[in-house]
């Protein structure tokens, strides 16, 4: 492909979009009373928005793993960049595309990602999905592609990229948004990227803040996370030594909270939204009543990865009519 230069790619207009250099781009969404089981304990309740100023939270790590890369001369002769995703790290993939160079982008997914998704990402004229079923590996199947020549592979799951991206970004704006007052951030794992970074950063400038990873319940799926097993299976990202503690739910509680915070906050947030709220209490229920006692006063937070109106069929499929209202 035809070398692009560091300042082509600052110049393009979708680049600018969605770099997160010098945005406060985290919002905020104070949970009422009748959802917070808290608030008698005197603790505020967070809902952190990122997907207002963003299309989802993995626009903040494409952009930061894309630039190593460049900066790495790893893009030099490719014209293709083959990225597995759920579908939010493709799509953030696939709209940068164009500036880093690339001519078409090849995402491997599973064939259970949401219509919707792969609605939108079919939708681009450079993109070409690859679906992948029967049980069989979607990261063995980007693999493979990837060792087509001209071919590229971006492995958020491995890439450090990923996590520095959210230490540099996304863990300052939480704490922007909340202040010296927070005690507790829960977010969902699916590549750990954004949990070790937040952890990271979090370690350095708020030591106090407790860092809680959420992940499904084993042999489970929620959209955009994985499970224990899952996790063990792919990501070598080291989010271990930046996580405090770990909690599960499960996927109908996921999807039941997803929709519960439909009725009290605007943007709508996706249902790995609901799993992190979903372990952010019951991490906060575990504890003994001295240690919860201590958080009066503090505000708590989980992080809303993206928009849930792009899980609808899943919704309605996974729900009854009346559950979560």
């Amino acid at each position: 492909m035809k070398t692009r230069t560091l300042d082509q790619i600052y110049a393009d207009p979708i680049f600018q979009a969605l770099n997160p250099e010098g945005k406060q781009f985290m919002g905020v969404r104070w949970l009422p009373p009748r959802l917070n089981a808290f608030a008698s304990h005197g603790i505020e309740v967070a809902a952190l928005i990122p997907f207002g100023a963003f299309p989802h939270i993995k626009t903040v790590a494409a952009v930061g793993m894309m630039l190593e890369d460049f900066k790495n001369g790893l893009y030099r002769d490719k014209e293709t960049i083959v990225v597995d995703s759920s579908g939010n790290t493709a799509h953030a993939v696939a709209r940068l595309a164009h500036a880093f160079g690339f001519k078409e982008v090849k995402v491997v997914l599973s064939v259970d990602v949401p219509e919707s998704k792969k609605g939108i990402l079919a939708a681009l004229s450079s993109v070409e999905l690859i679906e992948v079923g029967g049980g069989k590996s979607v990261a063995r199947r980007a693999e493979e592609e990837a060792h087509k020549p001209g071919h590229y592979h971006l492995n958020q799951y491995s890439h450090l990229g990923n996590m520095r991206a959210h230490e540099l970004y996304t863990g300052p704006e939480i704490l922007r948004v909340l202040g010296d007052d927070i005690a507790v951030v829960a977010l969902a794992m699916g590549s750990g990227g954004t949990a070790a970074g937040v952890g990271r950063f979090l370690k350095q400038a708020h030591p106090e803040t407790t860092v809680v990873g959420v992940r499904p319940v084993l042999g489970e799926q929620v959209p955009g996370a994985r499970d224990r097993k899952r996790m063990e299976d792919i990501v070598t990202i080291p989010w271990e030594a930046s996580v405090d503690d770990v909690a599960e739910a499960s996927r109908k509680e996921s999807f039941i909270g997803m929709r519960q915070l439909w009725g009290a906050i605007e943007p709508q947030p996706g249902p790995t939204s609901g799993l992190a709220w979903a372990g952010l209490k019951r991490y906060l229920e575990s504890l003994e009543p001295e240690m919860l006692g201590k958080l009066k006063g503090k505000r708590v937070a989980f992080m809303c990865p993206d928009d849930g109106r792009f899980y609808s069929e899943r919704t309605t499929g996974e729900l009854d009519t009346g559950q979560g209202i």
